[in-house]
């Protein structure tokens, strides 16, 4: 008779729990933050120089960017300017990107100094398969830890 009960408080308690939530929205999509000012004008100079060398107009969402007086690393991942991805096939670096050395789906570093109040782009790598930028430290006078290197 005890197992009885038993039975069937639970089966009553089961028929008044609410069914689990279910929805039908889709997550949201994490929006890029907007770039500060300083990183915008960093943009401005580096953006027309990797949109050349790819081929195709691209926005570029930045990853990592250091600055320190006259000089800027940027670290940044190139998207179509709606911010979907770039179809690598489309553009000049195609083969590249066929021959499987366009690592990080084209994450592009660079290297910009100013000049009386003007970023210039002095050096890039876009998809780099390895540390392109080890010697821009000694070709440009620049700071390694700038860079992310180490300081000897």
């Amino acid at each position: 008779m005890r197992a009885l009960l038993i039975a069937a408080a639970v089966a009553t308690a089961a028929a008044c729990t609410p069914p689990a939530a279910t929805t039908t929205e889709t997550p949201e999509t994490p929006v890029a933050a907007a770039p500060d000012a300083q990183t915008q004008v960093l943009l401005t100079a580096l953006t027309p120089v990797i949109s050349q060398e790819v081929g195709q107009e691209v926005s570029l969402q930045t990853t990592n960017v250091t600055v320190r007086d006259e000089w800027a690393f940027v670290q940044a991942q190139p998207k179509k300017p709606d911010g979907s991805a770039i179809d690598w096939s489309t553009t000049s670096l195609a083969q590249r990107a066929a021959d499987g050395v366009l690592d990080g789906d084209g994450t592009t570093y660079a290297l910009l100094k100013n000049d009386n109040g003007t970023w210039t782009v002095l050096e890039y790598a876009i998809g780099p398969t390895d540390v392109a930028w080890i010697e821009w430290a000694g070709e440009h006078g620049v700071p390694p830890d700038i860079l992310g290197l180490p300081s000897n």
